[in-house]
């Protein structure tokens, strides 16, 4: 009887977790098969400016992401000031730019755990405050990347 209540407890549990970890503004669910608005500023050889659309490191990292959930990407250029003024409006998904885990704004937005650690800096992306279902799925994307990225010869550095 113990068992078969424990059974019981687990499949109730287990139930209320559904669709856990949560985004209150559904962020995840709106860049499916959609758009990924993500900012960025120039940090060769992370994020690099271009006439067309930026490339790096990084960008081509969240292009392999975005590939994943099916999205385009829509590219905003500006200071990180800015950039991060805007992910706190909520007017951005994600912000790049060589971020490390010692940036000033850990305060007041959040970023992604350290995705690779080059020249004894954690390099981390900013991202929406609470909207924990985008920032796992990215996550993971990145720890999935984690071989390659430890694999950077030492002459890629940012500068």
């Amino acid at each position: 009887m113990r068992l078969l209540f424990l059974l019981l407890l687990m499949v109730l549990l287990t139930s209320a977790c559904d669709n856990f970890p949560r985004d209150p503004d559904e962020t995840l669910t709106k860049i499916k098969n959609n758009t990924l608005l993500v900012g960025y500023t120039e940090n060769p050889p992370w994020v690099v400016k271009t006439k067309a659309e930026p490339t790096g490191l990084e960008v081509e990292l969240i292009k392999n992401f975005a590939k994943t959930q099916g999205a385009k990407i829509s590219w905003v250029n500006d200071t990180e000031q800015d950039l991060f003024q805007k992910l706190e409006k909520r007017e951005l998904y994600l912000v790049i730019g060589g971020f490390t885990d010692k940036n000033t704004w850990k305060t007041k937005i959040s970023f992604t755990r350290p995705y690779v650690k080059h020249q004894k800096e954690k390099h981390v992306m900013a991202v929406l405050k609470g909207e924990n279902a985008f920032i796992v799925a990215l996550e993971t994307f990145l720890h999935q990347q984690t071989s390659h990225l430890n694999a950077l010869p030492a002459s890629y550095e940012a500068n």
